[in-house]
């Protein structure tokens, strides 16, 4: 089985030959039907010698024609343009009828979880660095992943003898080492065979794996099958081709079958192999049934279609005899792309104006993907070039932002091309003398990109950075996070060969052929049975996931190395006037400095653009530098593979994911592979296949106001207006000067934000230009919790209101009475008049007639109400679309392409309160049936409201400076945060921003020191109002809480048995892969190791209701320092033997529980609003769909969300980990004076023969552990006797057990629950959940217990509250006042006594009395 893991996980794009790579072969011409042609052609590649040409079979093996040559394998070759429709390229723009069963809740059994043992709790080995080989496991398959794609074949050779070292033989990891070696080797021979092709590959099978016991596997057998077929001839050839043939049928049926449906095979080669075992299998069919067959099976033609090879059948029309070149004008058309150039028309195509339409979309597509790099740099040229005509050289103020690119880029490509050509010199002639030389380390990696690319990429990410992200930017840009953001672009370009992705998707077709045959043709007096051909597939080996990848250190050198050249060459000329003659003087200057300075009390490399470079960037447009992950032209491919979907060639993961976390895309591809992901892959696919426009005329109406620069609506203003604050004098107070710093400090932090927040409008602007009569399509993914996302960062919907304002509908709907009535409500919204009945909501658009009219007819001449509005340019767009459906003959027949928004009411807050079935929650988030829409966040503010003006009576300074301005906005972010895991700090920051914004001048006075102060008073009131509303919600956010803590100090069944392997003297450190450490490892290596073997690896890992697989990716990374040319860089090492951090596991686990849940339900709507022909768009809880479609969506919307809570899904959840984390053991913290903290000190104090210990007996140890384990095994012995000793065993456990006391854990701080501010409030829920689960086990509730239990209770209540005295006395910006001491802790703090508990779950929360279902009856859920 491990064997078979290893075939499975096989690099098969290393070092393709040239036929198979032929430049005519790309994704749309693939199709099988065209390659019939080559069953009778007799072409031979011109680079094999004819004696070296596959030899055929003897007549009575193959009837083949005797003029066909076997080396014209028809799916290697040209095909040839047999005019077919165009329509099979491409998905269809229509909608398809979808099965009710897509939108539907799986059913799944929670006590089989799917379960990856990727032995997290065992470290790898590590092997010296030697001319850059070296590194753990992991970076030296990554490093002969590199070297085997450029064809460097004796570091490859290198790096599998270092790989032989390091694991065992029967490792699946070096096998596949072997395999993809072989296979490599096989391919350069093919290209240029000689008379020793054969003797070298056997050579390689015999002495590098057989004579090191490595085994072979299936895919060993096919490269030597294939070499056979290839380089042999006459008697030999047969020989050896049956003696492999034999070796596989003694391997067994895995193998056996492996080997015959093997994609690798050529047509030709499967055929020949198929009739070399005449006893096994029938005759094979003919090549043209075989390509027949290819795309009739369901994956075949699933695949097939999905990546455009054929027709797909529910859009199959009426062929039409073709006059033209039909699909060879494609063809020729896209291989007459000139870089620059638009796409042609295919005029030529003999087919419908639509078809010729889409035909169009696609090949734009296409270019759009394929040659956006190339496309980008020829704009920059082109620009330049218009200048050099004009007679304008290097001026900066005459050169627009693509020219100067240009010039750096022409200036950057010789560095480059220099740079790799003494790499490839030092790699290829490794000596003493260049041992050190680190260009053997990132040698491979850089040669695999081409200078053109590496230049242009460089100088793309550069221009982006000094954008910035939305808004947030500091003044200058961070070294570190810039190099490893160039180094990522080149590492995604390399791994984006389309050649590569079109030949895997050949290969995976070929598999399910293949597949489909072998049991058709299986005889029946064959030795195996044909059921066991198909075995399910085994875990992926870790060690080999991220093989495609750059290690961490490798890209920190790359994009260190191009910053550093780009530095080097990038320089702008700037004119000015001189002041003293008055005449133009010019300069060349540095477009970009590199300094150093301190963020967060760190020494970092920073770099800053030219002024003059930023000016550019606000102003002047910029299309051409963002080039890739843009809107698509055409419907995105189907998601089918952890890879495959979205674009059409840019590979983009499914799931989003830290860098480095393997074991979440592990999950994920074992969760694809099994079909558990098929819905939310659906999901996505519905997402995707929304057609979308750009609203023209809020477009021009916004460009003339952005050209103007005036900032409006949310446009940020062209200057900056704001005066610096006024130094004051020399001799001026010291505490004056620093409150002058602070001010210096905001000023400059606004200015900042508003010139990347400008420079990522212009961005914007520049895509809504480029797609302004457009039809295009939003390709989405989802993040670890299964949120799904718009691929194409710069203009979508999930943007601010001026990215969601330029986006509508293509496709149009009637409104209908109903229609109308939504579209005037979805104004009243818009302009935040949200919150009254629908009734009123629609009153309000019709008596604002006039202003709606004003502002859709003179939207900056007139009256601007719009620009008064919530949402102001959504409210134009709003404005101008109910103008033209009321002037329009019939207002209910007009056709609609405004999205409309359904947005839930705090839809964290709705997922609690369905859980704990409460009821008082639910009637404040519309859960509940209400004549008028409940508003949490006015509700809070009420609250908050009361208690303020409480304490103004009581002469409170805050209270009375705030009494009366608490507004719904002071409060609603943190509310809506809250549910989220917001801290009190986080919520205190929210609280700032607001009141910044309602006093922006404001002065320090009596009682009121700062602001900060008055955020802190706000919080902590919102804290306390929302503990009022939800408690259901609390018992279930804690339960979760409770379980994560638990989950996050645990040691995996694995890490008991390595513990008890160590303790009996098995110096066996490693994973039993590796082959076991040496004796004479260092102490200090050793002891790291042995740490290694308790530290806590698990993380909280769940399944949402449809069988996404979630796994928190929190973890306790290591750091590395990297020397470049540039600074030394320190970056992290993320791996999945890291330990978990507790603290950000436990503080995310609920949010990101809910956050799925949330997704979930997202998920089902979309599914359901495909099957009813709806289209569906949505920003998380935020639904769009036509106005005429909005009760259907809302419909859809109540369905989906009680279909999800009618489960149980938190008992779902319970029963899945109670599965998922058997065997494992946690480590709990008892009362000191609990009755059984006192049993497990006395018997520490007897077994460790009474020496005194300096924690009390309280440690838990390793031996603690492996004596449980040992009671455990002899307690489920079958041998009475061995029951019987288990049974007299003490252990701590056995203790514990014994006493049945839950009471007498220790409290420990959990995570803040809804509205919780103190410990008190968490200690109230633990004492509640402990007790239910003493019940649960029939434990004692003896007074002893709950003593102790309150005692530490106060404990730690006094302690918070100690802790939140000192909180208070912090003041702005850092400063504070005299501290008072802590208080000291008690007995019961001091000491915390360990033990190791099996991991259990507390019982789940009872629910209350609210029925989801009456949320039917609610019509302001989601409005």
């Amino acid at each position: 089985m491990l064997a078979r893991a290893a075939r499975r996980k096989l690099r098969r794009d290393a070092f393709k030959n040239s036929t198979t790579l032929h430049e005519q072969l790309t994704l749309p011409w693939l199709c099988p039907a065209q390659m019939r042609w080559a069953a009778s052609v007799g072409t031979v590649s011109p680079n094999r010698s004819p004696e070296f040409r596959r030899q055929r079979l003897p007549s009575s093996l193959s009837p083949r024609n005797e003029t066909r040559s076997l080396a014209t394998s028809a799916d290697i070759l040209p095909p040839r343009y047999d005019a077919i429709p165009f329509d099979g390229l491409m998905p269809s723009w229509n909608s398809r009828t979808t099965s009710p069963e897509l939108s539907s809740i799986p059913q799944w059994d929670p006590s089989k979880p799917l379960i990856i043992n990727n032995s997290l709790s065992a470290s790898a080995p590590v092997a010296k660095m030697k001319f850059g080989i070296g590194g753990d496991p992991a970076e030296l398959h990554q490093n002969l992943h590199a070297c085997l794609r450029v064809g460097r074949m004796d570091r490859a050779a290198a790096i599998v003898h270092r790989l032989t070292d390091m694991y065992n033989p029967s490792a699946p990891e070096v096998v596949d080492a072997h395999n993809v070696y072989l296979r490599t080797l096989f391919e350069i021979a093919e290209q240029n065979p000689s008379a020793s092709s054969m003797e070298n590959i056997e050579n390689w099978y015999d002495k590098e794996m057989v004579r090191n016991g490595v085994e072979p596997n299936g895919q060993t057998l096919v490269t030597l099958l294939r070499a056979s077929m290839a380089f042999l001839q006459g008697n030999i050839r047969e020989m050896s081709i049956r003696k492999y043939l034999d070796m596989a049928q003694k391997f067994g049926p895995t193998t056996f079958e492996e080997v015959n449906s093997s994609p690798e095979f050529s047509e030709d080669e499967w055929d020949t192999l198929i009739r070399f075992q005449p006893e096994f299998f029938e005759e094979p069919p003919s090549m043209d049934e075989v390509q027949e067959i290819q795309i009739s099976t369901p994956e075949g033609r699933a695949i097939a279609i999905q990546h455009g090879l054929i027709q797909d059948p529910l859009l199959r029309v009426k062929p039409v005899p073709q006059k033209g070149l039909g699909l060879k004008s494609l063809k020729e058309a896209l291989r007459s792309f000139e870089p620059g150039k638009g796409v042609p028309f295919p005029d030529e195509m003999d087919v419908s104006g639509d078809e010729k339409a889409k035909a169009y979309a696609y090949m734009r597509q296409i270019r759009l993907e394929e040659n956006a790099i190339e496309a980008a740099t020829e704009r920059w040229k082109a620009e330049d070039a218009k200048l050099q005509e004009l007679g304008i050289h290097g001026v900066l103020n005459s050169k627009p932002m693509q020219a100067l690119m240009w010039q750096w880029y022409s200036a950057l490509l010789p560095l480059i091309q220099k740079e790799i050509k003494a790499t490839k010199e030092v790699v290829s002639n490794p000596t003493t003398a260049n041992q050190s030389d680190e260009r053997h380390i990132y040698g491979p990696y850089l040669e695999m990109c081409s200078a053109e690319k590496l230049a242009a990429v460089t100088i793309q990410d550069f221009v982006m950075a000094s954008v910035g992200d939305k808004g947030r930017e500091a003044p200058c840009l961070k070294i570190a996070s810039i190099t490893l953001q160039i180094a990522n672009h080149v590492e995604k370009e390399v791994n984006a060969e389309s050649k590569r992705r079109q030949i895997l998707a050949l290969r995976k077709q070929r598999k399910c052929t293949r597949a489909a045959l072998l049991p058709k043709l299986w005889k029946q007096n064959s030795p195996f049975d044909s059921s066991s051909l198909l075995e399910p597939s085994q875990a992926i080996p870790l060690d080999t996931l991220g093989q495609k990848r750059f290690p961490e250190h490798v890209k920190t050198r790359i994009g260190a190395l191009l910053l550093e050249r780009m530095l080097r060459t990038a320089t702008i000329s700037v004119t000015r006037d001189d002041p003293k003659t008055g005449k133009k003087v010019t300069s060349v200057q540095p477009a970009f400095s590199h300094s150093t300075g301190f963020q967060n009390g760190k020494k970092v490399g920073l770099i800053s653009p030219h002024y003059e470079i930023q000016r550019k960037l606000r102003t002047e447009p910029v299309f051409g530098v963002q080039t890739v992950r843009l809107p698509m032209l055409v419907e995105p491919k189907p998601w089918t593979g952890y890879r495959e979907g979205g674009y059409y060639s840019i590979p983009e993961a499914i799931v989003r994911q830290k860098s480095g976390d393997e074991v979440q895309q592990a999950y994920t591809i074992s969760a694809i592979e099994n079909g558990d992901m098929e819905k939310l892959m659906k999901g996505l696919d519905t997402l995707g296949k929304v057609p979308w426009n750009i609203n023209g005329d809020v477009y021009r109406v916004m460009v003339q106001a952005w050209n103007s620069g005036e900032g409006l609506g949310g446009l940020v203003p062209e200057e900056f207006k704001a005066q610096r604050p006024q130094e004051p004098e020399a001799g001026a107070p010291y505490q004056e000067r620093m409150k002058w710093m602070r001010k210096v400090k905001a000023y400059e932090n606004e200015k900042s934000g508003l010139h990347s927040q400008r420079c990522f409008q212009n961005f914007q602007l520049e895509v809504a230009r480029s797609y302004l009569n457009e039809t295009f399509y939003y390709p989405h993914s989802v993040d670890f919790r299964g949120r799904a996302y718009p691929i194409p960062p710069l203009l979508n919907h999930i943007g601010a209101d001026l990215a969601r304002s330029l986006l509508k509908f293509a496709n149009g709907k009637e409104l209908g009475t109903v229609g109308l009535q939504w579209l005037k409500i979805h104004l009243a919204n818009l302009y935040g008049f949200d919150k009254a009945s629908l009734r009123d909501r629609e009153q309000f658009a019709m008596e604002n007639i006039n202003e709606i009219y004003d502002s859709a007819t003179n939207p900056l001449d007139g009256n601007r109400w719009w620009a008064k509005a919530e949402d102001p340019w959504q409210c134009l767009a709003c404005c101008i679309e109910l103008k033209n459906a009321l002037d329009s003959p019939d207002p209910t027949r007009f056709v609609s392409h405004l999205p409309i928004h359904q947005d839930g009411t705090c839809n964290g807050l709705q997922h609690y309160a369905a859980l704990g079935g409460d009821k008082a929650g639910a009637s404040q988030v519309n859960l509940e049936p209400s004549d008028k829409p409940q508003d949490i966040y006015t509700g809070v503010a009420e609250l908050v409201k009361e208690m303020v003006a409480e304490d103004a009576k009581k002469d409170n300074p805050l209270a009375k400076f705030l009494d009366g301005k608490i507004t719904r906005r002071v409060v609603k972010r943190t509310v809506m945060t809250n549910v989220y895991g917001v801290t009190f700090v986080g919520a205190k920051l929210q609280v700032l921003g607001e009141l910044e914004d309602m006093f922006p001048q404001f002065e320090e006075q009596e009682g009121v020191p700062s602001l900060i102060v008055l955020a802190s008073y706000i919080a902590m009131k919102i804290f306390k109002a929302l503990g009022k509303i939800f408690n259901g919600a609390q018992e279930i956010q804690y339960w979760l809480g409770e379980c994560a803590d638990r989950i996050t100090t645990s040691i995996t069944a694995e890490q008991i048995r390595r513990i008890e392997s160590h303790l009996k003297g098995d110096v066996q450190m490693y994973h039993e892969k590796y082959k076991a450490a040496k004796k004479t490892m260092a102490v200090s290596t050793r002891r790291k190791l042995q740490q290694n073997l308790s530290d806590f690896k698990s993380s909280v890992i769940w399944t949402t209701p449809l069988k996404m697989p979630v796994v928190q990716p929190y973890r306790k990374t290591k750091t590395q320092s990297v020397k470049t040319s540039l600074q030394a860089i320190t970056i992290t090492k993320p791996h999945a033997n890291d330990s978990v951090s507790k603290r950000k596991q436990l503080q995310a686990f609920p949010p990101n529980f809910i956050h799925s849940l949330d997704a979930t339900h997202m998920i089902l709507s979309a599914l359901k609003c495909n099957e009813m022909g709806l289209d569906f768009a949505a920003v998380h809880d935020s639904f769009w769909t036509h106005a005429a479609d909005i009760p259907n969506l809302n419909t859809i919307l109540r369905d989906a969300f009680v279909r999800m809570h009618s489960e149980d899904i938190i008992g779902r959840l319970a029963a899945e980990f109670k599965a998922r984390y058997a065997g494992s053991m946690y480590r709990a913290n008892l009362i000191s004076s609990s009755p059984v903290a006192q049993q497990i000190q006395a018997w520490r104090k007897l077994q460790r023969g009474g020496v005194r210990s300096t924690d009390r007996y309280g440690s838990a140890t390793m031996e603690e552990v492996a004596m449980e384990a040992e009671r455990q095994r002899l307690l489920n012995s079958e041998d009475p006797e061995q029951r019987k000793k288990g049974e007299e065993m003490v252990t701590p456990t056995s203790i514990y057990l014994a006493n049945k006391d839950p009471l007498a854990l220790q409290p420990e701080a959990t995570p803040a629950v809804l509205g919780a501010m103190t410990r008190g409030k968490n200690m109230e829920l633990k004492q509640k959940v402990l007790k239910a689960e003493a019940e649960a086990v029939g434990a004692p509730t003896d007074t002893k217990a709950q003593e102790c239990f309150t005692a530490a209770e106060e404990d730690v209540e006094a302690e918070a509250e100690a802790d939140e005295e000192l909180e208070e006395e912090v003041g702005e910006e850092g400063t504070q006042e005299p501290r008072h001491k802590p208080l000291k802790k008690s007995n019961s703090q001091k000491t915390k006594i360990q033990v190791w508990l099996p991991v259990t779950f507390p019982p789940v929360p009872k629910k209350g009395d609210f029925d989801v279902k009456r949320l039917r009856e609610s019509k302001y859920f989601f409005s």
